[in-house]
């Protein structure tokens, strides 16, 4: 991995993309027939504001450092990896193994008897697992600051949760992204601005 996203110059426009491709077909007789696939990853597309020189030369040398799309680096997205609900900094912790496949996970040390803790459709991300994870269901805390997490898709790696090693992300939850193209553009214009568009796709 090659570093973090600079943030300095912020983003402007975001098109966020959740990735769910299955296997579809539809009989002349209109019978529909699905067959999921068990893959998920996100894409998007981000744009920044207008950058002075000095933005433009960092961020170019950022970019640069991935090789094209040979390395991932770490972004964080504007809203998108924000909470809904009321977790402040990233509490919680697995509370015990989980199986590489499961959507249910239970969780400890938040802030005891909260209700809307977390948010359906809030990310996840567990421990140096680069995969992000969308929330199926708001999550509420008991009288000891446990709760139960069920997210989508299940998990891509088992986790080791004893003795509740595992931190869960929960603010500003970072995407671990490959550049979607091996090719950048960089749109100069008036008062030396340049502006900047590129996708990404997760990385796991």
């Amino acid at each position: 991995m090659s570093g973090t996203f600079p943030s300095t110059q912020g983003l402007r426009g975001l098109n966020f993309t959740n990735n769910q491709p299955n296997l579809l077909a539809v009989s002349i007789s209109g019978r529909r027939q699905a067959k999921s696939q068990g893959a998920q990853f996100f894409s998007f597309t981000v744009q920044t504001p207008p950058m002075d020189v000095a933005e433009h030369k960092d961020l170019m040398g950022f970019l640069a450092a991935q090789r094209g799309q040979f390395d991932t680096f770490e972004i964080v997205l504007p809203n998108i990896s924000t909470p809904a609900g009321s977790v402040t900094g990233n509490p919680l912790r697995v509370a015990t193994d989980i199986a590489a496949g499961l959507k249910s996970i239970a969780v400890t040390s938040g802030v005891a008897g909260q209700t809307d803790y977390l948010k359906r459709g809030d990310l996840v991300r567990f421990g140096t697992d680069p995969k992000v994870y969308v929330l199926t269901a708001d999550v509420d805390t008991d009288g000891s600051g446990a709760g139960t997490l069920n997210i989508e898709p299940g998990l891509i790696t088992a986790i080791d949760g004893s003795p509740s090693a595992v931190a869960v992300e929960t603010n500003d939850v970072k995407f671990t992204v490959f550049m979607g193209s091996p090719s950048i553009e960089y749109n100069t214009g008036l008062a030396n601005k340049t502006i900047l568009e590129f996708d990404a796709r997760e990385a796991f």
